[in-house]
């Protein structure tokens, strides 16, 4: 990362900004509504899984309790799947003073609440310099996970095994971003190019173990090379599930799906914890109109089994449109937004269901960017 951009961050303090402060952006390229967790005069940081690239100048636009701002910005840093830094390059004088009111009012808001933890506890948190037992702990911890990252596999790296489920990978995913993502750490200048590259091998193992396809392909390398015993042997049960999903797979590519709920239905009896049959068969159920009740069953059941999976809960929600269950639609949309702030589809269509009158910040963003200029 280069100095200016630290002497930048220095200079323009972040602040947080209250949960749910989604922000309008549009470059030449691509456009999108994602979450602001911090922001300062100087810039801010939005979290999207389909960063603009690094140099590219985009408008914004987004709400504040002292009213619309827009600004012009440019992107200085990414980090993969993750997020993009935004440094403001153009903004009006009475928009800048809006931002500044905004920041301030957090900035007091969060005052308190600092001096109540101050007074509670003389012991800094993670990472924090005046405690060098953790800040020596943090480094050497973080000094092990980038050996890993160079020389261990995905699995050690996470910390899980060849038998951990996506959600599994998910938990042990969340809580390394938690821990170690450099947004978390800036006041560590000698630190935030270790983090960075440990952040984005991280996400590169998360999205190869929670990709069914990639998964199977690594975890064959490994094999192949001996670099970890995964004990994956094929048992009968394994065998027969998968000639199952064949014959349900064959079903799916000819659209007949009621001869694919009938495999998918064995899938989920020689699987039932697996959330992926359930899903699948779900799928195929809401396809065929008197099976739809049952469809939410078994959408229901995926949920529960794999709480984080989005894909899931989106086509869940297709379905409740599609029965006419405008307020379970709206709720699936509202949980996926929870997990995954940046997930325009949802935005839109949650957007769309709201009652007449009600559509509130996040429509009226979506529409003032990608409807009008700046």
């Amino acid at each position: 990362m280069a100095e200016a951009e630290r002497g930048q961050r220095r200079k323009h303090p972040r602040i947080k900004v209250p949960r749910g402060t989604f922000v309008g952006w549009k470059s030449a390229s691509r456009q999108g509504v994602s979450s602001a967790q911090e922001m300062s005069m100087g810039g801010l940081f939005l979290f999207t899984s389909k960063p603009a690239a690094v140099g590219a100048t985009m408008e914004l636009v987004f709400e504040t309790p002292a009213g619309e701002i827009r600004a012009r910005a440019t992107t200085r840093y990414v980090i993969p799947d993750i997020g993009m830094g935004l440094q403001f390059m153009q903004m009006r004088a009475e928009d800048r003073a809006k931002l500044s009111r905004f920041l301030l009012a957090q900035e007091a808001a969060s005052a308190p609440q600092t001096a109540r933890q101050a007074t509670a506890s003389s012991v800094p948190g993670p990472g924090a310099t005046t405690n060098p037992g953790r800040q020596l702990s943090f480094e050497i911890e973080l000094k092990q996970l980038l050996e890993l990252a160079q020389k261990g596999t995905y699995y050690q790296l996470l910390g899980i095994t060849a038998a951990s489920t996506t959600t599994d990978i998910k938990k042990s995913f969340y809580s390394l971003a938690r821990k170690f993502h450099p947004d978390h750490h800036m006041a560590k200048d000698e630190l935030l190019g270790s983090l960075q590259t440990l952040m984005e091998v991280v996400t590169q193992a998360y999205k190869t173990l929670t990709d069914e396809e990639k998964r199977a392909v690594y975890d064959k390398n490994l094999v192949a090379s001996g670099a970890f015993s995964l004990n994956r042997g094929k048992t009968e049960a394994r065998e027969t599930l998968e000639d199952c999903l064949a014959k349900a797979s064959e079903y799916l590519r000819a659209r007949n799906f009621t001869g694919s709920v009938v495999w998918l239905r064995k899938c989920v009896e020689i699987a039932p914890n697996d959330p992926k049959y359930h899903a699948l068969l779900a799928r195929s159920l809401g396809t065929v109109a008197p099976y739809r009740n049952e469809a939410i069953g078994h959408f229901e059941k995926a949920i529960e089994l794999d709480p984080w999976n989005v894909k899931v809960q989106y086509q869940f929600a297709e379905l409740c449109e599609t029965m006419r269950l405008p307020a379970r639609a709206r709720g699936l949309y509202s949980k996926i937004l929870e997990i995954d702030p940046t997930h325009f589809k949802a935005l839109e269509r949650l957007a769309e269901l709201a009652p007449r009158g009600k559509a509130g910040t996040t429509s009226s963003v979506i529409s003032r960017i990608f409807g009008s200029k700046s």
